[in-house]
């Protein structure tokens, strides 16, 4: 039977994974790439430098909070930030579908220029093509971004989770992906729930000036579940977060009834995880409610061999919160 793509392979989940490790990592064969980390630091000249690069597909391309063209630029710098990177340079790439609009594709690289330059970054590199109608969905962004280490001993790292350490979310999650499912369902949510596509760069640069952070991940496709996931199977520790704790806003929550959809696996992008020493926290918390209020404690970093992911219920019990294994939305970002 020939084996074939399916839409679950690119959920951000298990299936990702999958596909990561079972076909892609054995045929590059790089030492580099078995960080599997979002952005990939290396040493050039005496420096330490990284480098991220990211594709966006999302459907609709104009949403409330955002555009395709300031997600493209938040999601690569975004993963810079997170690995305790300065962001530099970015390249933007576009594959556009012949009759697309000239106006909305004016419109989204002037929202690349706007969030380029909040973010410090210089557009420096580029390319276009233009495909047949049919061939394409309208059009679809890649970006690369490059970043500098200016601290190399504050940067985060997997290797510096340690067990007892805190677990915290930067803001409440999963508004992304709900704003991107109340543009696809005629539920009247398109204006209630605004995305949470923004920068990270002001709020990562405080919080490493003054706390020592162990570890951030953004929180994009995959949710504040598979995040959480992937950390626990990169340390080799188990996470405990509590369902009590962890911020969902009122209209997620009665869009995720409705659709039966669960908040922790929906997409953010403009959200991080960070984990810190305990002495630290208050500390932590105090620097990112400045940014969000819903910035708060979630869970505990676990000593066990298991590197799974387990949360109590508001009911008093505990499950596993496991990566995401099925479909939400293929178009998501």
């Amino acid at each position: 039977m020939m084996r074939t793509i399916r839409k679950e392979h690119g959920n951000g989940g298990k299936q990702t994974y999958e596909l990561i490790d079972g076909l892609f990592k054995p045929i590059f064969g790089s030492e580099i790439l078995k960080s599997a980390d979002d952005s990939t630091i290396f040493s050039l000249n005496d420096m330490k430098v990284g480098i991220s690069t990211d594709s966006f597909v999302v459907k609709p391309y104009f949403f409330k909070g955002g555009d395709i063209g300031k997600l493209a630029v938040c999601g690569t710098v975004n993963d810079l930030a997170v690995a305790g990177l300065e962001p530099k340079y970015i390249t933007v790439s576009f594959i556009i579908e012949e009759g697309f609009s000239m106006d909305d594709l004016e419109r989204i690289t002037m929202s690349i220029k706007k969030y380029a330059d909040l973010a410090r970054v210089e557009v420096v590199a580029g390319d276009t093509k233009v495909v047949e109608k049919g061939a394409a969905d309208g059009i679809f962004i890649n970006t690369t971004g490059l970043g500098v280490a200016r601290d190399t001993q504050k940067m985060p790292s997997i290797s510096k989770i340690e067990n007892n350490q805190v677990v915290i979310v930067s803001g409440d999650i999963g508004r992304h992906g709900a704003c991107i499912y109340s543009h696809n369902e005629d539920l009247g949510f398109e204006e209630r729930i605004e995305s949470d596509c923004g920068l990270l760069l002001d709020v990562i640069s405080e919080l490493m000036q003054e706390v020592d952070v162990a570890y951030m991940k953004d929180l994009t496709r995959g949710g504040l579940a598979t995040a959480l996931n992937e950390i626990a199977q990169k340390s080799g520790f188990d996470i405990k977060v509590e369902e009590e704790k962890i911020p969902v806003a009122d209209e997620v929550k009665a869009l995720c009834d409705i659709l039966g959809l669960d908040s922790y696996y929906l997409a953010c992008e403009g959200r991080f995880v960070a984990i810190v020493n305990r002495d630290e926290k208050e500390k932590a918390i105090e620097i990112l409610r400045k940014y969000n209020g819903f910035a708060c404690e979630i869970g505990t970093v676990v000593e066990s061999r298991e590197k799974r992911v387990y949360l109590s219920t508001t009911f008093g019990g505990t499950r596993i919160l496991d990566m995401l294994y099925y479909e939400m939305l293929p178009r998501i970002c």
